[in-house]
């Protein structure tokens, strides 16, 4: 345990240390991710459609402040979906843009999450963004967290309808799909509740004063949405699924595990109760201290011939 706590010292301090180029590189590797899923599953732009121009894309988004590197992974996704029909990429547009006005109107912070999440839902850890976001953020990134949750349904939806849409032949259009296989399907909703249960489960609990909130909250958070995410799956889904369900739900839970060991260690052994009082109020305070271990400073001695000689 002292080791791992060391270890997060020196994390810590390296990052504060070598903050924005820390910053760009992580940047980079998730533009890059992200192109490459939009390649993997929308891949009909040709041009689009080589590691290196992902790379080259990354490394402009890397350099640009973050709302320009969201707008452009945005721009280029819309460009991959027109090649697949107009309707769907207008589609997508419509979302994409009701979704920052309603986050602008509940001030959310992080509305990246709005690209992120799509992409987490292809790789089979979408509850990532809630578990991080219940964490780490404010009950503001809700709507961050429900709009992408239905983009990414959405996006979904559409990779697996994309042969009808290249068919020639068929009258399949983007509305039959989105009430059919979207409005109409109960494994819609149960998704959405499960993202937004992720989060109100993890943000409640955190943000309460009890022993191990944190830890709590990572359970906790993963077990609800486990129970309707497996319910919805075993009534109205694919049993096929369950396996990636089951693999995603504990990659969730690392990823939980290791914000909390990172963002958080509280040390509940060495707790203290204070109480004061001032005019009007008395005030009665529970300090937890951090878990902290002082990193170990060698001396070096030089041995010089006056020091023998002395």
């Amino acid at each position: 345990m002292t080791f791992l706590i060391q270890l997060r010292t020196r994390v810590r301090h390296f990052f504060a240390m070598r903050e924005e180029w820390v910053t760009r590189l992580i940047r980079f590797v998730t533009a890059f991710v992200v192109l490459a899923v939009m390649n993997d599953v929308f891949g009909y732009q040709k041009i689009l459609n080589h590691w290196w121009v992902s790379a080259i894309i990354a490394g402009i988004s890397m350099l640009l402040p973050l709302t320009g590197s969201v707008f452009i992974l945005i721009l280029v996704g819309l460009i991959q979906l027109m090649t697949l029909s107009t309707d769907v990429a207008i589609v997508a547009l419509i979302l994409i843009a009701i979704s920052y006005a309603v986050c602008a109107y509940f001030k959310s912070d992080h509305t990246y999450n709005i690209v992120v999440i799509p992409v987490c839902r292809h790789l089979h850890i979408p509850f990532v963004i809630p578990m991080g976001a219940g964490l780490m953020c404010s009950i503001h990134e809700l709507p961050n967290v429900i709009c992408g949750a239905v983009l990414s349904f959405y996006l979904k939806t559409v990779a697996e309808n994309a042969s009808s849409f290249l068919d020639p032949n068929t009258e399949f259009t983007v509305s039959a799909m989105i009430q059919g296989q979207i409005l109409n399907n109960a494994l819609f909703y149960i998704y959405l509740i499960a993202m937004v249960a992720m989060f109100l489960v993890v943000y409640t609990i955190r943000t309460k004063g009890i022993r191990h909130a944190w830890l709590v909250a990572v359970v906790s958070g993963v077990v609800v949405e486990f129970i309707l995410m497996l319910a919805g799956h075993l009534f109205y889904g694919s049993r096929s699924d369950i396996l990636w369900l089951v693999i995603g739900n504990l990659i969730t839970l690392a990823v939980g595990l290791v914000l909390v060991f990172f963002a958080r260690g509280f040390d509940y052994s060495r707790t203290e109760r204070v109480q004061f009082e001032d005019d009007e109020y008395y005030y009665y305070v529970t300090a937890v201290p951090k878990m902290h271990i002082a990193e170990q400073v060698k001396e070096v001695k030089k041995i010089t011939e006056e020091s023998r000689k002395e």
